[in-house]
C-alpha cells in the first residue's frame, strides 16, 4: 500500500472518529436545545398570559383613573362655575351696599332739605292763609256776580224762545198766506188754499224720514228733518225717493221749527216708507 495512501485512510479514520464525536454531542446537544425550547414556549405562555392579565388590569385601572379624572374634571368645573356664582353675587352685593350707601346719604340730605322746606312752607304757609282768606272773599263775589249772570241768561233765554215761538207763528202765517195767494191766483178761493195739500213752488226743499210709525188704523205717519225754519207749512206736500224712484206722497200735518210730522199718502199703493228715504218738495 502506498504511503500516501495509508496516509488519506489515517486521515479518514480521525476524520470519523471526529464525526461520531460530533454526532453524539450534537444528539446531546439537540435533546438539551428542544428541552430548552419547549420550557422557554412554556415560559413565553405563562408570560403572554401574564402580560394579559397586566393588560386587562392596566386597562380596568385606566378604565377607573380616567372616570376619576372625569368626576374631577366635572368637580372642577362646578366649583368654578360656583366661584363665577359667587363672584357675580359678590358683585351684586357690592353694588347694592354702593346704592344703599347713596340712598343713605340722598335720605340724609332730603331730611336736612326737608328740615329747611318745613321752616319755610311754615311761612309760606302762613302767607297763603292771608291770600286764600282774599281769594275766598274774592271768590264769594265773583259767584254772587255768577248768580246774577245767571239769572239774567235764564231771563234772556225765556225772552229768545218767546221770540223763537213768536217767529215760528209769523212764519207759519206768511207760509198759510203765501199757500192762500198762490191758491187765490190759480183760480181757487181762500178757503180750499188752506186746507188743501199743495205743493211748494219756492226754491225745492231737501229733508230725510227720520222715524216711521202707525196707527191704531194702520195709516203711517213720518218725522221729517226739516220744519218751519226751512219754510215747510202744514199741508206740504213732499215726494218720497229711494234708489231714484219715486215712491209716494207725505202731507205734512204738523211743522215744528227743526222738524215736522207727515202722513203718507201711498196713493193707493202697496208701500211702506222707511227711516232714511229721501223726501223733496218737488221734482225738478
Amino acid at each position: 500500500m502506498h504511503a500516501l495512501t495509508k496516509a488519506f485512510v489515517v486521515i479518514a479514520a480521525v476524520l470519523a472518529i471526529a464525526l461520531s464525536a460530533l454526532v453524539i454531542a450534537y444528539a446531546v446537544n439537540t435533546d438539551r436545545i428542544a428541552a430548552d425550547y419547549r420550557n422557554a414556549l412554556a415560559q413565553k405562555t405563562a408570560a403572554d398570559s401574564a402580560a394579559a392579565d397586566a393588560n386587562t388590569q392596566a386597562a380596568a385601572e385606566k378604565a377607573r383613573l380616567t372616570g376619576a379624572n372625569q368626576n374631577l374634571t366635572n368637580a372642577l368645573a362646578d366649583r368654578e362655575n360656583k366661584i363665577r356664582d359667587l363672584e357675580q353675587e359678590l358683585a351684586i352685593l357690592r353694588t347694592e351696599k354702593m346704592r344703599a350707601e347713596a340712598a343713605r346719604q340722598a335720605t340724609e340730605n332730603q331730611i336736612k332739605e326737608l328740615g329747611e322746606t318745613a321752616k319755610t312752607q311754615a311761612a309760606i304757609i302762613d302767607t297763603y292763609r292771608a291770600e286764600n282768606t282774599t281769594l275766598r272773599q274774592n271768590e264769594l263775589a265773583n259767584r254772587q256776580r255768577a248768580l246774577e249772570m245767571d239769572a239774567r241768561i235764564a231771563d234772556l233765554e225765556s225772552q229768545r224762545e218767546v221770540l223763537d215761538q213768536r217767529y215760528r207763528a209769523i212764519m207759519e202765517q206768511f207760509t198759510e198766506l203765501k199757500r192762500t195767494a198762490d191758491a187765490v191766483a190759480s183760480g181757487g178761493t181762500a178757503a180750499t188754499g188752506g186746507d188743501q195739500p199743495f205743493t211748494y213752488t219756492g226754491p225745492r226743499i231737501n229733508g230725510r224720514i227720520e222715524e216711521v210709525q202707525r196707527d191704531q188704523g194702520g195709516r203711517q205717519y213720518a218725522r221729517i228733518s226739516v220744519g218751519s225754519n226751512d219754510r215747510v207749512a202744514k199741508n206740504m206736500k213732499f215726494l218720497v225717493i229711494r234708489d231714484n224712484a219715486f215712491l209716494c206722497n207725505l202731507v205734512v200735518t204738523q211743522a215744528d221749527m227743526r222738524f215736522s210730522i207727515a202722513v203718507v199718502d201711498t196713493l193707493n199703493r202697496d208701500v211702506s216708507v222707511q227711516a232714511g228715504d229721501l223726501i223733496i218738495s218737488k221734482a225738478d
